[in-house]
């Protein structure tokens, strides 16, 4: 039973890893979720997961890319449907397209930048008005340590910017919200047990034995579900501007 009275969530990127996470979380703590992603298999087989909470209408899940103009109306139109106001936002899609730093391509560093910075400005403004009508409205980024170290472990220099840039992105919009009541945190996890990492396979897990100080094993994507709660909750109403780093101890070198 949730303590609290349902919150609308909006989620980009929930059909796997961390998001899929997010999703499994919010709708345990007796929330509202409408989330979206790229590959219709992956978001019929996410609402097929949480099948009781779809037939309820507790989950929605929209087959959509977030760099889309079009797409993200949509997807506040779809808000819309669920509620007069929208009380968090997660901005979580992210991508890791090229390797290296004068190795990778334009084209890597605009895909990744289109996906990793430009959607999650661009749907935080489009959701401003119906997150203002929030009596306690948030907004979390999904960062990376990558994003504060420049590790050769961080192998994508376009991933590591685009972090970077979404870490400032965090907190210019809690400066420019925070007169509308409107929170904007952020969290930058360390190397995560989830498909993006997992397409790196043994250096993934390598990255994590090398780095993680708190044992060597990948981060649970639970773990990560846990800050957005803690994020999200009345626990941290005072709290804005600020980047949560979850990496196991990534960052100490």
């Amino acid at each position: 039973m949730s303590a609290h009275a349902p919150r609308i969530l909006c989620l980009s990127g929930g059909t796997s890893g961390i998001g899929a996470a997010l999703v499994a979380a919010f709708l345990a703590a007796g929330d509202r979720v409408v989330t979206c992603g790229r590959d219709p298999r992956k978001v019929a087989a996410l609402a097929q997961t949480h099948e009781q909470a779809s037939q309820s209408g507790a989950l929605r899940v929209l087959v959509g890319d977030v760099t889309d103009a079009a797409f993200r109306s949509r997807l506040v139109a779809a808000l819309s449907e669920t509620a007069d106001r929208l009380d968090l936002l997660i901005n979580n899609a992210g991508v890791i397209l090229g390797q290296g730093d004068l190795e990778e391509t334009v084209a890597d560093w605009q895909a990744t930048l289109e996906v990793n910075l430009i959607a999650p400005f661009a749907l935080t403004q489009a959701c401003a008005d119906l997150l203002a009508r929030s009596v306690a409205p948030c907004v979390i980024n999904l960062t990376s340590a990558c994003a504060q170290h420049p590790f050769e472990s961080c192998t994508s220099g376009s991933y590591s910017a685009s972090k970077a840039g979404l870490d400032m992105l965090t907190r210019r919009l809690a400066m420019a919200l925070a007169p509308r009541g409107i929170r904007v945190n952020a969290i930058a996890p360390g190397v995560v047990e989830s498909p993006m990492w997992g397409d790196a396979g043994d250096l993934a897990r390598a990255t994590a034995a090398q780095r993680h100080r708190l044992g060597g094993d990948p981060i649970c994507a639970d773990d990560i579900a846990q800050a957005a709660l803690f994020l999200a909750s009345s626990q941290a109403r005072r709290i804005t501007g600020s980047i949560l780093t979850v990496d196991a101890g990534y960052g100490l070198g």
